[in-house]
């Protein structure tokens, strides 16, 4: 567990002594060729982009830098009952390049909230950072575990970036001493598993399963698609069978 209120630092280009003001523009077809989403700065520079891995098993996306050079890999654990996301350094999905993980602090809960744990935290009895909130308000926020201190944060703000993006557009400040990495991936994987519940809550009331709560999340284990696909993961660095994490 962090001691102090500085996040770790993945790659030392991306930390500041000062505020950093970040866009994250979702479905942008301007860069990348289309990929997924990118970060820019405030004078509409390209910092980030996130690319999704096309027809993974994991939900895998990179982050990349304005050059196409691999930061971060991040995935999502299958049969994790906590819908746990594991990220690497580069373009890894090797465990000994394992940066951080992130699962759901509990089962049962309204809004999204994950515990972020770096890889030196063995034991987990407790995260070394907290994401929670609602992308459609852009209330998301990322803490230190204790929750003492506000790491980053969406705000709404108007955000010009000269992307025609609409309503995918998203400001994020984070504040001095912080890796803004680690901050864009938090925020990413958090917005994943957010889509995610509401896939399955709209998968349950299409299944007939009763009066389904759109606010709360009351049965989080995985999709029963995703049990029902049991063989053996074949990618490059290693299989993953956890059901119960």
């Amino acid at each position: 567990m962090s001691t102090n209120n500085d996040m770790m630092v993945v790659d030392p280009r991306f930390y500041s002594p000062y505020d950093v003001d970040l866009a994250f523009v979702r479905n942008t077809l301007t860069v990348a060729d289309g990929n997924l989403s990118c970060v820019l700065d405030v004078n509409g520079n390209v910092i980030f982009i996130i690319k999704d891995i096309n027809f993974s098993l994991h939900d895998r996306h990179v982050l990349l830098d304005s050059s196409e050079l691999p930061i971060l890999t991040f995935q999502k654990k299958r049969r994790s009952i906590h819908r746990r996301w594991q990220a690497f350094r580069g373009d890894s999905t090797s465990e000994k390049n394992l940066i951080f993980s992130t699962k759901k602090t509990s089962l049962i809960q309204r809004d999204t909230e994950l515990n972020v744990f770096l890889s030196n935290n063995k034991e987990e009895h407790a995260g070394d950072y907290r994401v929670t909130g609602d992308w459609k308000k852009r209330s998301c926020i990322v803490y230190s575990y204790d929750g003492s201190t506000i790491l980053a944060q969406m705000h709404n703000k108007p955000v010009d970036t000269g992307i025609q993006s609409d309503k995918d557009t998203y400001g994020i400040l984070v504040s001095p001493n912080v890796d803004y990495v680690l901050v864009v991936a938090i925020m990413v994987i958090h917005f994943e598993v957010n889509k995610d519940r509401n896939k399955k809550k709209i998968k349950g009331k299409k299944k007939g399963r009763g009066s389904i709560d759109v606010k709360g999340d009351t049965d989080d284990s995985d999709d029963d698609d995703e049990y029902e696909d049991r063989e053996e993961d074949d990618d490059e660095e290693g299989g993953d069978d956890d059901y119960i994490d």
